[in-house]
């Protein structure tokens, strides 16, 4: 029986926190599930840079997220000779995705149209389905992946 190949870990950084935790252990139960794990803490420098950054919110309050693709199937549903059944046979049905989302707890009773950036994934608007107790987010502006990052 081989033993399964364990990964050093290279370290994590939560974004803006200057400091570079790396798992040195991890403590399971009995089923094998991870239940602690022990890091080590090192002030982010030049040496330990991690290949990876978090967010890590805090204070958070729970939000709908509204992501939107293509409407329609083809580019051009009104073209009878592309789409014979009309436009309305071309809706896509997966155009919406709704997630549920950890957002900072400042965002709470903002304005219905307020915008934020949403770090590394897009520009969303609040909607005016938000409520005091749900806040609601609709992707207005998608950001592009680096296409040269793996």
């Amino acid at each position: 029986k081989t033993k399964p190949k364990t990964r050093k870990s290279s370290g994590i950084n939560a974004e803006y926190g200057g400091m570079v935790a790396t798992v040195v252990e991890v403590k399971k139960d009995v089923s094998g599930k991870p239940i602690e794990l022990r890091v080590n803490i090192e002030k982010l420098d030049d040496k330990n840079k991690p290949r990876a950054f978090i967010q890590w919110v805090s204070d958070y309050t729970i939000a709908e997220v509204r992501n939107y693709t293509r409407l329609f199937n083809h580019r051009s549903p009104e073209d009878p000779e592309e789409v014979p059944d009309g436009f309305l046979s071309d809706v896509n049905p997966d155009s919406l995705k709704k997630y549920c989302a950890h957002v900072e707890s400042r965002v709470r009773n903002t304005p219905v149209y307020t915008s934020y950036q949403f770090e590394r994934i897009g520009y969303y608007t609040v909607d005016q389905d938000s409520t005091e107790t749900k806040m609601v987010f609709n992707n207005t502006v998608s950001l592009r992946e680096d296409s040269g990052k793996s």
